[in-house]
């Protein structure tokens, strides 16, 4: 674990990249999905916030691994409000989202498929719905709207689209080491199927991987020595709808596949636990209870980045019925089929950013803000975004909120001296990118290490005839044979 930090001697701020992030869950109209649910992401919880290493592998479209589609296809109104959220700790909200440094560009695709479970996501078939630059009225990236909004990007999907199965794909491309040929780009994709009775398709799509190459001027562009609003966006343009003269195959009114299973009481990312059968003798007792544990073991082994505190709660129920098997209460399962899934709050997604490319807004609508229905009293404390209630404000003053030294002289990015520092990660903490010094530029790097101590108990036989046999992460109670 670490924290590291760069002191710069210089007029201006070294392009260092310290933490990275990854797109982890979505919200739709402001209802929290939930983490890692239906979502593609790298499944290695140590890379999972890293970049994408090339702008020409097929990880552009859906992640490292996103070729492969997960279980779950989440349902979503015509035109409604999705709201995608990235964090540096993939299973920790409360940390660091993006490193203010990371200045560049954001957008969101869709791409019409058969079905999202199983569509490979590379290639054909991508038209944008949105994208945002840098806004010279302003003086601030997309990246610096996404940090201040607590890592959220909301967009609403066009009203009027066909039926089906779509993904679902924002991306952020950082530029702070663009010069070294080294375009960060960030991504993920959403499975939903969009339920309504629509006729528009795009007037034209693009391949992904393909849309975007090195050595151009949307991913070369220096930040720190050029007028940001000269960037040029990557990509087509916000793509243009038209109606379908038939309606295609894949214009289905009913979701297909991808629900949420019956009798789902407890959901970790796309895995959902059973409740277990009932049971009146000891035999069926403990036969439970090692369902129970099978279960919570599939749930741990298919955790994504996001983490696994559902299957937490999980083993907090299996721990039950084995001590009630222990007590020889054999009359169950407790709490019969009560779900155990923590109620989901609808949150405030914050302000819709505007199309914005060149400084130059292309879309004035969709800078107005556009809330959810209920109202903050209903929304958690733990949910809430801490900077969402700012909103308002912002959208007035368009001010910036961030610490990050802001330009004063030109719309390049200029800094006078600095020190940027990480706080310690967690457990699965993405690891820091290296730290590259211009030219000219006195840098030094400090690292700080914090030793953490896990210790691991494992209890051996019992003396009343049960025994123990530990899992990596709960105890279970088994019979002895």
């Amino acid at each position: 674990m670490k924290a590291q930090s760069m002191l710069l001697s210089a007029l201006a701020a070294a392009p260092a990249a310290l933490a990275h992030t990854v797109w982890t869950d979505f919200y739709v109209d402001g209802m929290p999905q939930g983490d890692g649910v239906a979502m593609r992401m790298n499944l290695d919880a140590a890379k999972a916030s890293s970049p994408i290493a090339s702008l020409d592998s097929d990880d552009m479209a859906c992640n490292v691994g996103g070729t492969k589609g997960v279980s779950r296809v989440q349902p979503v109104k015509d035109g409604a409000l999705l709201t995608f959220e990235i964090r540096a700790w993939p299973n920790d909200a409360t940390k660091e989202r993006l490193d203010d440094g990371h200045r560049g560009p954001c957008a969101v695709y869709l791409k019409k498929v058969d079905r999202a479970t199983t569509d490979k996501a590379a290639g054909d078939g991508w038209f944008k719905i949105f994208d945002h630059g840098y806004n010279s009225e302003t003086k601030r990236w997309c990246t610096d709207e996404i940090i201040d909004n607590d890592g959220l990007l909301s967009v609403h999907l066009p009203k009027g689209l066909e039926p089906g199965d779509y993904l679902a794909r924002p991306e952020l491309l950082a530029l702070h080491n663009a010069l070294n040929d080294d375009p960060q780009m960030y991504t993920g994709c959403a499975q939903i199927f969009l339920e309504g009775n629509g006729n528009l398709v795009p007037e034209s799509t693009v391949s992904i991987p393909g849309y975007m190459k090195y050595g151009t001027p949307s991913t070369n562009f220096d930040i720190y020595n050029t007028p940001n609003s000269e960037y040029v966006l990557p990509g087509p343009p916000v793509a243009k709808l038209k109606p379908r003269g038939s309606q295609s195959a894949s214009a289905s009114t009913t979701q297909p596949d991808g629900q949420k299973p019956a009798g789902c009481i407890m959901e970790n990312a796309n895995w959902c636990g059973k409740e277990v059968p009932d049971y009146t003798d000891e035999k069926g007792c403990w036969a439970s209870a090692e369902q129970c544990w099978t279960q919570m073991e599939t749930c741990y082994t298919t955790s994504p980045p996001t983490g696994s505190a559902g299957c937490e709660l999980w083993g907090e129920k299996c721990e039950g019925i084995s001590d009630a098997c222990k007590a020889k209460k054999f009359n169950g399962p407790p709490n019969k089929g009560k779900v155990l899934t923590p109620a989901k709050k609808q949150i405030n997604p914050g302000s819709l950013m505007p199309t914005v490319g060149g400084g130059v807004a292309t879309n004035a609508e969709a800078s107005k803000t556009q809330m959810p229905a209920k109202t903050t009293a209903d929304v958690s404390e733990t949910q809430m975004p801490a900077k969402s209630t700012l909103t308002a404000e912002l959208e007035e003053s368009a001010k910036p909120t961030s610490v990050a030294p802001k330009p004063t002289v030109s719309d390049a990015y200029e800094a006078p001296i600095s020190t940027i520092t990480v706080a310690p990660s967690s457990a699965n903490a993405p690891a820091p990118t290296e730290a590259s010094c211009p030219k000219g530029w006195k840098c030094f790097v400090e690292t700080h290490v914090e030793v953490v101590t896990e210790t691991v108990y494992v209890t051996a036989t019992m003396a009343d005839g049960y025994r123990k046999r530990a899992t990596v992460h709960q105890r279970r109670h088994l019979p002895r044979a």
